[in-house]
């Protein structure tokens, strides 16, 4: 096998993601974090590129809809302010990240499940290193909210999101096995984190969109046992008891209520500057302004990756997003996808967070372009299966 072969093999991009997944959790600085993304993933992926790769990622409906996603801010960028060369640039690294992701193996549903309850350990081992570190150092105490963590992972709503990515998976792929105790730990964990040490509203939303998931997806058509009904029912609404008693009766509750609710604020003055700049093409890229609200905080992005992008290349940007996430969404749901689950949930949380996705690597990629990019990979193997089965078939 040369040395090609193998960067473009499955085994090579296995080993290679998993690593680039860890990295989150271990490299710390923007730059250092870009380098590891190169060197381990992005450039053996460039060197090794095929036309045939290409050419069926191009084939997927999602990739080309994420194709117009990035033209669209290049014709922004031309327009209004911003480098289309350095849009070009940065659509470049998110589409090899995507072909990258593409060359993964067909993967057991045992293993996903696997590797999302390890993945979620590691990130409550991470989350609770940084919080005995902050104790040590005497910034933080158990009933305040943690501070940025020290690697790339490092805000604590992208936190949140990642381990309510984990819970998706966890709870889809462990319902089908009938794993119902090691589900009903994984809400409990992700919930204690969420709202005790993280204490990011959004958790309560991934949990509520979850537990709509499994209802609507697996309950109705997957259990009839009354007591397993009963069990999960009843330790669903201890959790809610519980949440509602952290909300409630406790001091975590009272910082998480106290906090304004800057979003529609937020959202309302980056439209009304993409109105001045016009709804076409939106303000560009790169164009400079700082949002401040009435009681005096600069915002600096518009806390949501659909209002960014509406704000950095207007209707003409905004519109293959929607429709990317929407047609995501669609089709992971109907396929019962863990990919399709895990980006159902990621989506949301960046609803209400994030800036530019068409970006160097960053912790957005975590719960939008990795699940997008999973789902599109799954989409593929089944193409090159019923492929390899039609030529089968002939040859019979």
């Amino acid at each position: 096998m040369s040395f090609i072969t193998f960067l473009r093999s499955p085994t090579f991009a296995l080993y290679a993601v998993s690593a680039w997944i860890l990295s989150f959790l271990v490299v710390s600085g923007s730059q250092a974090h870009n380098n590891v993304s190169y060197l381990i993933l992005l450039v053996p992926t460039l060197i090794s590129l095929s036309f045939d790769e290409v050419k069926s990622f191009f084939q997927n409906r999602l990739a080309q809809w994420l194709l117009l996603v990035i033209t669209s801010l290049v014709c922004s960028a031309i327009i209004g302010d911003g480098d289309p060369l350095q849009q070009i640039k940065f659509g470049l690294i998110v589409l090899l990240f995507f072909i990258a992701i593409a060359r993964l193996p067909i993967i057991p549903d045992q293993y996903i499940y696997r590797a999302a309850w390890i993945f979620l350990v590691l990130i409550c081992v991470y989350v609770t290193g940084n919080a005995f570190w902050q104790y040590l150092q005497g910034i933080w105490t158990l009933g305040m909210r943690l501070n940025n963590m020290h690697a790339k992972l490092e805000n604590v709503i992208y936190v949140t999101n990642t381990m309510g990515g984990m819970l998706a998976i966890i709870t889809l792929l462990g319902m089908q096995q009938r794993k119902f105790r090691d589900v009903l730990i994984a809400h409990a964990l992700v919930l204690f984190f969420g709202l005790v040490l993280l204490q990011t509203r959004s958790i309560i939303g991934i949990w509520i969109a979850t537990i709509l998931l499994t209802y609507a997806s697996l309950y109705r058509h997957h259990l009839r046992n009354l007591k397993i009904i009963g069990t999960i029912f009843f330790v669903i609404i201890a959790l809610i008891l519980a949440i509602i008693y952290i909300l409630l009766s406790t001091s975590i509750g009272e910082s998480l209520l106290a906090r304004n609710v800057y979003r529609p604020e937020i959202w309302a003055g980056y439209i009304a500057e993409t109105l001045r700049c016009g709804m076409i093409f939106g303000c560009g890229p790169e164009h400079n302004f700082q949002y401040i609200s009435r009681d005096g905080h600069i915002m600096v992005h518009p806390h949501s990756i659909f209002v960014t992008q509406l704000y950095k290349a207007g209707i003409v940007g905004f519109f293959p997003l929607i429709m990317l996430t929407m047609l995501a969404v669609i089709q992971g749901y109907k396929a019962k996808s863990w990919a399709g689950w895990y980006f159902i949930v990621g989506a949301l949380g960046v609803c209400f967070d994030g800036s530019s996705l068409i970006h160097s690597p960053s912790q957005r990629w975590l719960v939008f372009h990795l699940p997008l990019a999973l789902l599109i990979a799954q989409q593929i193997r089944q193409i090159r299966m019923q492929d390899i089965g039609t030529v089968s078939t002939h040859k019979t």
